[in-house]
C-alpha cells in the first residue's frame, strides 16, 4: 500500500475520532486502535524488502549473520514497544506507556549483550 493511501487512512481516522470525541470517546479510541493496527500491518508487509536488502549487504560485505540477527531483533523491539507505548499514551495511560518503553530499553540492552561481550574479547586480544 502506498504512502499516500496510508496517509489518507490516517487523516480519515483522525476525522472520525474527532467526530466521536465529545459524545462517545470510547468509540474514537477503538477506531484509532483499529486504524493503528491496520497501518502497522501494512508496515510489517514491507519487511520482506528489508530482509532482502540486509541479505545482499551481508553477502557483499561478509558480515556475520549473528550481528544482523541481533540488529533486526533490536529494531523489532524498538518498533513494537514504541507502537504499544503510543497507543497507551493516546488512550491516556502514560504510566503504562513509560513502563513499556523501559521494558523495551532493557530488552534491547539484553539483546545487545552478546555483541558487547564479543567486542570486549576482541579488544582483549589486541592488548
Amino acid at each position: 500500500m502506498s504512502v499516500i493511501k496510508i496517509s489518507i487512512l490516517g487523516m480519515i481516522t483522525v476525522l472520525m475520532v474527532l467526530q466521536f470525541k465529545e459524545t462517545k470517546s470510547e468509540y474514537g479510541t477503538m477506531i484509532m486502535l483499529v486504524a493503528s493496527v491496520l497501518i502497522f500491518g501494512f508496515g510489517i508487509s514491507k519487511i520482506r524488502q528489508i530482509i532482502e536488502l540486509i541479505n545482499s549487504v551481508k553477502s557483499d560485505f561478509g558480515i556475520a549473520s549473528g550481528y544482523i540477527g541481533v540488529m533486526i531483533k533490536i529494531v523489532g523491539i524498538s518498533y513494537v514497544c514504541e507502537f504499544s507505548a503510543d497507543i497507551c499514551r493516546d488512550s491516556g495511560m502514560s504510566t503504562l506507556a513509560n513502563q513499556i518503553q523501559i521494558f523495551g530499553k532493557l530488552s534491547i540492552f539484553v539483546t545487545g549483550i552478546p555483541i558487547f561481550v564479543q567486542l570486549l574479547e576482541a579488544i582483549g586480544t589486541l592488548l
